[in-house]
This record gives C-alpha cells, sequence and structure tokens, in this order.
C-alpha cells in the first residue's frame, strides 16, 4: 500500500517557516518535478528508516513566467528538495519544522514536537536535493557527506534526521542518525 504526500499543504505555513516561503519552496518543487516529466501523483520511492512507496500530490501550474524564475538549477532542485524533505519530516516523524538553523551549525532545520506550543528544539534536519543521479553523485552519496556534516552539532545531544531527495526517478532517503 502506498502512502500519500500532499506537497501542496506546505503552502499554509508551517510553524517555523511562513506561508510566503513555504509557497516558495512549493513553487520550486512543482517546477522541478515538472521538468523531471512527473505529474501529480507521481510515485516517490522511499529508503532509509522505513521502505515503500509514497504518492506525490501536486498541482502543475508551470508557465513561461515560472520557467524564467527558476532557471539557476541547483538553487530550483535545493529548494524543491526543502519542500519534500519538510513534508517527508512532519509525515515520518513526531516532529514539524520550527526554525532555520544558522549557517555552520551543520544542519538546515529545527524541528519541535508537534503538540509543543513553545517550539523547543527536539531534533535536526539535514537537507539535500539531486536532480538526476548519475555515477558520481548518487543519495547513498550525498547521505554519507551530510551525516558527516551534522557531526558538528552532536553535542546538542538531539537526535538528526537526514534527507535526501532524487527528483529523476523519484526517490528519497530519509534516515535519522
Amino acid at each position: 500500500m502506498e502512502d500519500f504526500l500532499d506537497l501542496v499543504s506546505i503552502k499554509e505555513g508551517l510553524p517555523g517557516m511562513h506561508m510566503d516561503l513555504c509557497a516558495h519552496y512549493y513553487s520550486a518543487c512543482m517546477t522541478t518535478l515538472h521538468r523531471s516529466g512527473h505529474q501529480d501523483g507521481v510515485v516517490l520511492q522511499l529508503d532509509g528508516d522505513r521502505q515503500g512507496n509514497v504518492m506525490l500530490h501536486w498541482e502543475d501550474y508551470f508557465d513561461d513566467c515560472i520557467d524564467r524564475s527558476w532557471q539557476e538549477i541547483n538553487y530550483c532542485t535545493d529548494h524543491a528538495a526543502v519542500c519534500v524533505s519538510c513534508m517527508l519530516a512532519i509525515n515520518e516523524t513526531e516532529y514539524t519544522i520550527v526554525e532555520r538553523s544558522c549557517k555552520g551549525d551543520g544542519f538546515d532545520y529545527w524541528l519541535g514536537h508537534k503538540d509543543d506550543i513553545l517550539f523547543n528544539h527536539a531534533a535536526r534536519l539535514e537537507i539535500s536535493g539531486i536532480l538526476k543521479e548519475n555515477a558520481t553523485n548518487t543519495v547513498e552519496k550525498r547521505l554519507k557527506i551530510k551525516i558527516k556534516q551534522t557531526e558538528q552539532s552532536d553535542g546538542s545531544c538531539l537526535p538528526a534526521y537526514i534527507s535526501i531527495v532524487e527528483f529523476g526517478e523519484p526517490k528519497a532517503i530519509f534516515k535519522k542518525k
């Protein structure tokens, strides 16, 4: 049985991410999925802490203006991966996004318990995106790099989740370190 990931819902915003920023990430995700030849309902192969298939729900409204807005492919792919990874974090854990981390922390977002109205830091999330895997750039290789990267914040004694999203197939690794 396939799970369902509603990417459109990120546009409502998250406790630590304003809806305007979420809409930006969604736009990048929609653009990347469109450019990769996918349609609403495409199945994401999930690996890591759980293996399975996750059906992605998204709305494709790609046009010339959006195309011109997202010409920097790496920037677009990275931001698309944030959209998918945030929704995976919400779907696959007891956490939600509560704050952007600072540059140099070794991870991208602080996670907090969904029912904690104070949004205390409870875990870390590191994200990476790959447009299309190749022999030198695989999700497995990227996972090793990102696990090492999070070591600089291991002093927090908080769990770290690593999310690597590849859009060509599409597939993702979502793993607790």
